[in-house]
Parts: C-alpha cells; structure tokens; sequence
C-alpha cells in the first residue's frame, strides 16, 4: 500500500509544463505529499492541451477546456513551485543541477526531462518574413488568431500535411481564408494513412475548396516591405517554379525533441544501431528511466517502449500523460513499469475522419472491413496485427441527431461543422485498445472474420472472446 511507503523528502525539478509534466506531478502526490516539486516553463502559461491549437485559432474553445489542469490554482493545490519563462539550456547530471539560460542553476535529487519537442523550421530562403510562423504552441495559436482577425490575412499556404497541418488548413476554410497545402509525400498524413487510405481521407477535404499540392515541395518564401506575398513551389524532381499568392504562410513540417537538454551529458539517445542514425528522443526503460537512474524523461522528448514492445518516439498526448504518470510514480519511489506506450491518434477534422495506430509501413498483409460508418484497415506482420487506419465513409453531410455534442436546433451544417468537436480520437481508441489485445497471439480465420464484421467492443471483452462463435 502507498500508505506502508515511507520517504524522505526530496528535491524533483521537472523541466516542462505540458501534459507528462502535469501527469507526474498528479502521480507523485499521490505517494509523496511532502518533497518539494519545482517546474520549470520556457512558456508563460499554466499546463494546456496541446492539441487544441486550431481550437485555439477558431475562438470556440473555453480556458476551462483550454487550460484543463485548472490553471494557475493546480500549482497550489499539488504545492508545487512553478516557475514560468525560465528557459532550461542542458543539465548537467554529474552536478545533478539543471542549468537555466543566463547562467543560474537548479540542483536536484530526481530530475524529469518533460521539455516536450519544438517546431522545425526548414532553412529556406524567406522564413524570417513577417506573417511566416509555426503552429506548434499557444504563443503561435494565438499569433495567427490576431492575424486572421486584423483582415490582412485572406490566403494561407500551409508547408506540410500532418495532423497539424490538416486540421489548420480545414479551421481556416471555414474561417474564410483561401487556403493551399503543400506536401512532399505522395499524400496527406504521410505517416498515419497509406496512400488509398490518404485519397479516401483528402477527397472531401478538397471539393470543400483546399487545394493541394503533393509532391512538391517549397524552395523559397519571397516578400517585400518584410511581410510574405508569395510561396515559389516546384513538382519533386524538377526545375519547373510556380508561385501562390499568400499573406501568410504556417510550416508544419514536423517536430523534434529537445535532446539538446542533454547534449553535454552521457544519457543516451535513441539511435538506430544499425545506421548509426539518431531517429528518436533521449531513451528510457519502461520505467521512464533514461541511462542515468536519478534522471526521468516523458512525453514527446523521449523515445519509450510501445504497446508492441518497440522502442519508438511518439510525439502524442495520450502517450504524454501515460508516460508522465509512469515517470511521476517511480521518481515517489515505487517501481511501477510501463505497459506500453499508446499511439493511436485521429485528425479532429470535421469534413473527413480518420486515424491510425501501431505501425504499417513494413506489414507484411492487410485486411478491410467497415465499422461504424468508417473503413478500417489493418495491417499484418508475421501473423499478428501490427497497426490499423481508418477513414469515414462518404456519405450525405447531414446533423446527427444522436450526436450528444450538437445542440439540437442547429439548423444548416455550417453550423454543425463549427460546433461538432468530432469523435475521431474516441474511435480511434476503441480500435486501438481492441486490436491491442491481439499484439501478443496469431490471427485466424475466426479472428479475421470477427474483425471484418465489426464485432469489435464484443471482441475486446474477455466474457465474449470464445462464445463469439
């Protein structure tokens, strides 16, 4: 029992306020309730959900949903020692301090890197133009906010067709900007959908009016007077230019961790043994340890292990959360092991739905069946499932009156579409959680044809999983 546990009181600084940070500190309090908790923010914000940005941007999100640890009074109530805008540079694990920007440092007992991950920004001619931004956090969210609110905006490119991407250039349609999306794959959500999945998924998105363009790629952003006006696009492979009016331009063109915080140390990164290739954040155990014991790492800066067994870096937030809990409980002193990071995921578009979790790009079969108004494709290695897609089915757009989230006199979709919080990820989770249970054993023919009949919630609970048949 935690009760039994006995501790002597500590130090814990916890670089980072997203939502592994809010998590650990939720999980320790609940075993140690007396050693001190610094958190140190770069941001000026309490904890807030990181995938509501086009939330954000569309004005229809409370500070309640917003900041949904409580705000400011979450500090006070976990005692914890918040410290905003401090920007950590590195650690320093032999001192055991953490090292602030202009020099001051910070020692600890037990340190939790949950610095999260930054926006990249690609080195292109033109990126330091006014009205050229990431989309990556609150300060951004905002900033584009002001910009489409003010009239200068009326054209938008996006640089990249990722979740954040996608859902940024659907929320500024209906916020009646002209809107282009420019990807270097072959499709939308490159890394979630293959590519039938991906043309089922971008079909209703681009009748609605977004233009697309795949296989190409920007080479420079040119302006005058420092404010954008153009993006110079070509096709992948050739010399031919073309150019998009805009007044401002979003690049999301992915993210990476901060493994910068332990450059200067010797905790590992993930690394490809084979190539010799960095390909994630700073490695952890399944008890969120990295190669130093004293020192935690959760959320999108390291790479875990997965519900799979494989060590990936998945830069979501249920796994955040997951992990910061694991992280929190461990650093209190108990040995709590992770049972494998989630990853499913789902973009929060209204026109589309669709989502993904596992892996897929080396399955070696697949298999379709629809669910629920949704085509589902799962993907098979070795026999075993190995990760799954979906995409919504055309269909009519008409209001569902079942939706418990639609008020009940709406009366046109436009309406519907600002108001529908959509249940993309929801979805994706009953997939996830289901498929799950099959990491471990072989598909069958009974397995199989279970599946591609939608028996999927009955599958998922052990009372049904042999009278099924």
């Amino acid at each position: 029992m935690l009760s039994a546990i006995l501790f002597s009181s500590m130090r814990v600084v916890i670089v980072g306020n997203g939502p592994a940070s809010a998590s650990a500190i939720e999980a320790f309090r609940k075993v140690d309730k007396d050693s001190d908790i610094i958190v140190l923010s770069d941001e000026e914000f309490p904890t807030y959900a990181p995938n509501c940005m086009e939330n954000v941007i569309r004005g229809d999100i409370s500070e309640e949903a917003l900041f949904y640890k409580g705000g400011f009074d979450f500090y006070e109530e976990h005692r914890v020692d918040f410290r905003p805008k401090r920007e950590v540079v590195g650690i320093d694990n032999r001192r055991k301090v953490v090292i602030i920007k202009g020099g001051d440092e910070i020692p600890y007992d037990k340190c939790l890197l949950a610095a999260g991950a930054y926006a990249f920004v690609p080195p292109l001619q033109g990126v330091e133009l006014g009205g050229v931004t990431t989309a990556k956090n609150l300060y951004d969210a905002k900033k584009i906010r002001e910009w489409v609110l003010s009239g200068r905006v009326k054209s938008v490119v996006i640089v990249g067709a990722g979740p954040i991407g996608i859902e940024d250039a659907e929320t500024l349609h209906h916020m009646g900007l002209e809107v282009h999306v420019v990807e270097f794959f072959d499709r939308v959500l490159p890394r979630m959908l293959d590519k039938y999945m991906a043309e089922r998924y971008m079909k209703p998105l681009e009748e609605a009016g977004i233009h697309f363009y795949l296989n190409h790629q920007v080479v420079a952003i040119h302006g005058e007077d420092g404010w954008v006006e153009a993006v110079e696009i070509r096709p992948n492979g050739t010399d031919r230019s073309r150019f998009i009016r805009t007044d401002m331009v979003i690049l999301s063109t992915g993210v990476r961790p901060r493994t910068n915080l332990v450059a200067e140390t010797d905790i590992k990164i993930h690394i490809n043994e084979a190539t010799g290739r960095v390909v994630g954040g700073i490695l952890v155990n399944e008890y969120q340890q990295t190669s130093d014991p004293d020192v935690y790492a959760a959320g999108d800066i390291c790479s875990g292990i997965d519900a799979w067994g494989n060590h990936r870096w998945i830069a979501l937030f249920p796994p955040a959360q997951q992990s910061g809990a694991i992280a929190g409980f461990n650093m209190a002193g108990l040995r709590v092991k992770n049972p494998g990071l989630v990853d499913y995921n789902a973009v929060k578009t209204r026109l589309a739905t669709a989502g993904s979790g596992g892996t897929f790009e080396d399955a070696e079969e697949s298999f379709s069946f629809e669910w629920e108004g949704k085509l589902v494709k799962v993907f098979l290695k070795e026999g075993a499932v190995c990760g799954y897609q979906f995409v919504g089915l055309e269909k009519k757009r008409q209001i569902n009156p079942k939706n418990r989230f639609l008020n009940p006199n709406i009366r046109s979709w436009s309406e519907k579409l600002l108001l529908d919080r959509g249940l993309g990820l929801e979805a994706s989770g009953v997939l996830f959680h289901h498929f799950i249970r099959f990491r471990e054993r072989k598909m069958n023919e009974r397995l199989i044809r279970a599946i591609k009949s939608g028996m999927l919630r009955a599958l998922a609970n052990p009372a049904f999983d042999v009278s099924l048949y």
